[in-house]
């Protein structure tokens, strides 16, 4: 690797790991000059020794720099070796995945204690089948009871693939969260998913004599998501009196949807 790659790698790794400029410039240095004085590091960052021992401290707080034990007014400074970097940067995310995982497993309990109020209401337009699958599976992260849907199941599921909703009712099942499907009649959709309902955790009614669209919404946790598959586009939208409105207007057209 050429020496400019291996300054970057060196660079990217200490600045994740929080260090200032001057502290990732005084490591890389004393690292070509190993144990070296006080006097000759100012030298070579052409800045005075006071400020010199800033960095230094500052460094030492970070666990990456240390003095000799030897003398007492003229010791010797070294920085740790690049190896010891690399473990902190491993340890480093670790903890971030641990602090990740913990953060999802609690999300959904954590938003029903969270109140909007006069908050302003939050709406993202997402486009493209990427972003259509990462709200549609990050729905799991934030609800762990009930996931509320309605409208052209053929049509989202013939845009997003069966492939993809086996994975997305694969991980909602594991997850033990129940789906209400308020579906319009078509050839495919309910057909294929009633025969599994109690196995996957759902629960699939068709809702009669409507005009037919291709749209659908799909609510969870304190948020809506608006599907348009033709675009193809999502509307995100936080904010808990829309979200309040749609549900009541889902329980309605829920029952209406019971077979007599």
């Amino acid at each position: 690797m050429e020496q400019d790659e291996l300054k970057k790698s060196l660079y990217k790794g200490l600045k994740e790991l929080g260090l200032s400029e001057a502290e990732i410039n005084l490591y890389v240095i004393s690292l070509k000059l190993g144990q070296t004085s006080i006097v000759n590091v100012a030298r070579h960052m052409g800045i005075s020794r006071p400020n010199v021992y800033k960095v230094i401290f500052s460094l030492e707080k970070h666990g990456l720099a240390k003095f000799s034990e030897k003398g007492k007014y003229a010791r010797a400074f070294m920085v740790e070796s690049p190896t010891f970097v690399l473990e902190m940067i491993r340890k480093k995310r670790e903890d971030m995945s641990e602090i990740d995982h913990n953060l999802v497993s609690s999300l959904p309990d954590l938003l029903t204690k969270y109140h909007q109020g006069q908050a302003p209401t939050k709406v993202r337009v997402l486009q493209g089948k990427e972003h259509f699958l990462k709200i549609f599976n990050q729905s799991l992260e934030e609800e762990n009871k009930e996931v509320l849907f309605f409208g052209a199941t053929e049509d989202f599921i013939g845009f997003i693939s069966w492939t993809e909703e086996r994975k997305w009712i694969t991980k909602r099942v594991k997850r033990n969260i129940f789906v209400k499907v308020l579906t319009l009649p078509g050839k495919e959709g309910a057909e294929i998913l009633r025969p599994q309902d109690q196995a996957e955790l759902r629960e699939t009614r068709i809702l009669k004599g409507t005009w037919p669209f291709m749209t659908s919404f799909q609510l969870f946790a304190n948020k809506v998501v608006i599907w348009q598959p033709k675009a193809p586009l999502a509307l995100l939208i936080e904010d808990q009196y829309i979200v309040e409105m749609l549900k009541s207007m889902f329980d309605f057209m829920w029952e209406k949807s019971v077979e007599k």
